[in-house]
């Protein structure tokens, strides 16, 4: 017996017919794995003979005409012209009744003979396991015979998982010395890449043999059909094979006995779950043969499918009712096995089964999930959970952790459980672990006061928590207090050691405790040197270890709040850095603070990079009264970059008024101040620059990274002709301790020159003249959406004081940016101003400027 690949296989047929040649009769048992190549092989020895000029006598056998005596004879024959006489003796063959006589067999020799006294003669015969028993009786007593004719027999067999074929075939060949039995093996390296050169050419063999030798098995029908499916500009991708493939699958299944069919649908069904135990425990069966014999043809390889595509097509071709059958006994098995709850969880979801045991599974399993970060998985088993419960408490339980799973994905989503979950709380059908969560999911969505009242209760019953329930319960009243300034300003009234679970000092050993006595300590007695560097050592603690999201945050609020923006951009970048595998939450809270602190430290492009992402992570109506932290990056950094559409469009998104009374809600309204700035609305700008001043003010927030309200207003200040108010506040900014961001200080003493050369201009030239005053109170309220622009001075030539030094510079031939840095602005509102002066002065461009200036006004430029 030959084992051997598809090459090799076709030099022992070709070595076989050059002995017929010679006079020696040959023959050869072809056998192998569907698709192995059977067919190709024998149509090789049929082009052999053809181009020789051999007679060649073809036959197919088919299962359907097994009972149709000498059926693969008559096919043998029946195309082949024969001398006159010979044709009427061959229908002798056909009237010998079954079983065939001894007669019948020798007149197929005879026959033979007489055939190759003209030439050699190749006779085949493909699926020779489905023969009928007369036409398998004359072949063995020719291949018995077959060395003393020019005569080569090449028969095709399946083996490995096939129904049971002619094993007398086999039996006989063995025997015969004449005869070769090969049987074809998976195509080698050398094979696999001569199969892929005749299609991709040799640059691209090299690159793609070992993924495509893997995916097909080794098997040539798997392999030409992975080939034929692909476009050269589809080389590069992974391959997940397309019609032909699914077509070639099929084709094999069909192939296969019902023992290994059975084998390969369950295993579609289980997926990574399969073992041999598990397998025969579903299908009460030794199901090892059958493994085998999917291996054996290609389609697997230790008990799993090669590519995905082969398990889909076996998929769509089990009847449902069977597919549900296999889902629910896996279920069984793996459960009583100890599988893993998700492993068990995802055949419970396939198929309705109703059992108890499942509800505690499925939850178990989204438990799991979310440790594991994946919180679609969670929220699909708690759906199942949650449809089979028929317990109004156990329903409650399972819709708060339902909501917990959807919270990690679209926040937003958890709107429309909050009414649910609000009466579940009141009527005492969760647990008080529970309502402390439900307190976030309000405080983030702009409920506070529901989330104030659950927290009454909770402080009501503090003496019957546990201790680590008391943890979270003081760890809620900080965040409460640090989030809403004023309505949560009653949660924190005590000092940080005065309360129970977050005594004993910074740090402690529990991370979220960790965070909220740091966020505590920030609280109440500011950002002290002892509470950075607990901040720093929190970090340090987690940031490698799958960091929680508030602790994390807490020790970088206590970071930014110190003004230490350059560290903690470090930390934000580790943080987004290590979020890949984290839930979109969690990557995008992660991604704002990072595109927050860099707004502040003057790198726009990497902030309105992460803000957006953090935007894309989460949709803006998910993200609450959050939805501030975001925005306002990203609207500082498009107003810094010049990009005033983009910052205007961040405006059309709705936010909730309460965000006004949020910390989020005071770096929206100082970007939005800023967008103002940038477009020319000064008394607007203004108008939300004092708006942050009293909010401060109110909320006894002395912040440095928030005096940017300042620098800005001064820049407004200068623009409306106030030099004196802007110097005071630019004073007020350079004289804090520990300016956070370089950028905003070099812009502040920039500033400052920029004032000092306008009061030189005005002494020498003695122009001084009454100027507008403006407002020292807030010019609106906070809350309004869109405020209107208000009226600029205008001067002798109808532009405004902004627009006529403009016009001055860039008649003089100052570029737009070297106009920007004289003017402290930037080059995209110098661009502005230039569109709206050559509008009102009637002017196509800047060459036009002097003369008009000059005409209108009586000075020359």
């Amino acid at each position: 017996m030959n084992m051997v690949e598809r090459c090799r296989a076709r030099h022992v047929i070709g070595s076989l017919f050059s002995q017929v040649g010679e006079g020696a009769g040959r023959a050869a048992l072809v056998t192998g794995a569907p698709g192995m190549g059977k067919t190709s092989l024998i149509r090789h020895a049929q082009e052999l003979g053809e181009d020789s000029g051999a007679v060649v006598l073809t036959a197919v056998a088919s299962a359907a005409e097994r009972d149709l005596p000498l059926g693969v004879i008559s096919q043998l024959f029946a195309t082949v012209p024969l001398p006159p006489g010979q044709a009427e003796a061959l229908s002798e063959l056909a009237e010998v009744p079954a079983p065939v006589t001894a007669k019948a067999a020798d007149s197929l020799y005879r026959h033979l003979a007489l055939l190759t006294q003209r030439a050699p003669v190749i006779l085949t015969v493909d699926d020779a396991h489905d023969i009928d028993a007369a036409s398998l009786q004359c072949l063995q007593h020719l291949m018995r015979r077959v060395g003393a004719l020019r005569v080569l027999v090449v028969l095709g067999e399946r083996a490995d998982g096939g129904r049971q074929g002619s094993s007398a075939l086999t039996a006989d060949c063995l025997r015969i010395p004449e005869c070769t039995l090969i049987r074809l093996s998976p195509l080698c390296t050398e094979c696999t890449e001569s199969l892929i050169a005749e299609h991709l050419g040799d640059d691209r063999t090299a690159r793609m043999a070992p993924a495509l030798r893997q995916a097909s098995g080794g098997s040539p029908l798997f392999l030409q059909a992975l080939l034929w499916d692909r476009s050269a500009e589809q080389l590069t991708e992974a391959l997940v094979g397309g019609e032909l493939f699914r077509l070639a699958v099929q084709y094999v299944l069909d192939q296969l006995d019902s023992d290994a069919l059975r084998v390969a649908r369950a295993l579609a069904v289980l997926g990574a779950s399969a073992t041999q135990d598990c397998l025969d425990r579903i299908l009460q069966l030794r199901t090892a043969p059958a493994m085998s014999a999917l291996e054996g043809v290609g389609l697997t390889e230790a008990g799993q499918f090669r590519i995905e595509a082969a398990r889909t097509t076996v998929l769509e071709g089990t009847a449902p009712a069977e597919r549900a059958a296999l889902h629910r006994t896996a279920a069984r098995v793996l459960h009583e096995s100890g599988a893993a709850a998700g492993q068990v969880a995802q055949h419970i979801v396939a198929a309705p089964a109703e059992d108890p045991w499942t509800i505690a599974v499925l939850r178990e399993a989204a438990t799991q999930a979310l440790a594991d970060h994946d919180a679609i998985g969670a929220a699909t088993w708690l759906r199942r959970a949650y449809d089979i419960s028929t317990s109004a408490r156990q329903r409650a339980e399972i819709r708060v952790e339902l909501a917990q799973a959807e919270w990690e994905t679209d926040p937003g989503a958890v709107r429309r459980y909050l009414t649910d979950l609000m009466d579940d709380h009141v009527d005492g059908r969760l647990s008080r672990g529970q309502s402390m969560t439900l307190i976030t999911y309000l405080l983030w969505l702009g409920r506070p006061e529901e989330a104030a009242a659950i927290l009454t209760d909770l402080d009501g019953s503090r003496d019957e928590l546990s201790g680590e329930l008391r943890v979270r319960l003081d760890t809620t009243h900080v965040w409460f207090a640090y989030f809403y300034p004023v309505l949560g300003a009653h949660e924190h009234a005590a000092a940080p050691d005065e309360r129970t679970g977050l005594g004993g000092g910074v740090v402690a050993v529990d991370p979220h405790s960790d965070g909220a006595l740091v966020l505590s300590s920030l609280l109440s007695q500011g950002p002290t040197g002892g509470a950075l560097d607990a901040a720093e050592r929190l970090l340090e603690g987690v940031v490698l270890h799958d960091p929680p999201v508030a602790p994390a945050m807490a020790a970088l609020v206590s970071l930014i709040r110190a003004a230490r923006l350059d560290r903690a951009a470090e930390w934000c970048e580790l943080l987004v850095r290590g979020a890949g595998p984290r839930t979109p939450l969690t990557r995008a809270i992660f991604a704002a603070a990072s595109a927050t602190v860099e707004s502040w430290l003057g790198n726009f492009e990497l902030a309105r990079e992460r803000a957006d992402e953090a935007l894309t992570l989460i949709p803006p109506q998910a993200w609450g009264v959050a939805l501030g932290l975001p925005l306002s990056a990203k609207v500082l950094a498009c107003a810094e970059l010049g990009d005033n559409d983009a910052s205007a469009e961040c405006f059309r998104i709705p936010v909730p008024p309460v965000m006004f009374q949020t910390l989020p809600g005071l770096h929206y309204l100082q970007a939005r101040g800023r967008h103002h700035l940038s477009v020319g609305r000064y008394q607007a700008a203004l108008g939300d620059f004092y708006a942050c001043r009293d909010l401060m003010a109110a909320w006894k927030l002395d912040v440095s990274v928030f005096t940017a309200w300042r620098v800005y207003a001064a820049e407004v200040l200068i623009e409306v002709d106030s030099p004196g108010r802007a110097r005071a506040l630019l004073t007020a900014e350079l004289a804090e301790p520990a300016p956070g961001s370089s950028w905003l200080r070099s812009r502040s003493l920039a500033l400052l020159e920029r004032v000092d050369s306008l009061d030189r201009n005005r002494a020498s030239a003695s122009l001084d003249q009454p100027t507008e005053r403006v407002p020292d109170q807030a010019l609106r309220s906070p809350m309004s959406p869109s405020p209107a622009p208000g009226p600029e001075r205008a001067t002798g030539d109808g532009l405004t004081r902004a627009e006529h030094r403009v016009a001055l510079m860039a008649s003089d031939g100052l570029t737009n940016r070297d106009i920007a840095e004289r003017l402290v602005i930037t080059p995209s509102t110098v661009e502005q101003h230039l569109t709206r002066i050559y509008h009102k002065l009637g002017v196509r461009g800047r060459r036009d400027l002097p003369q008009v200036l000059a005409d209108r006004t009586g000075v020359r430029p």
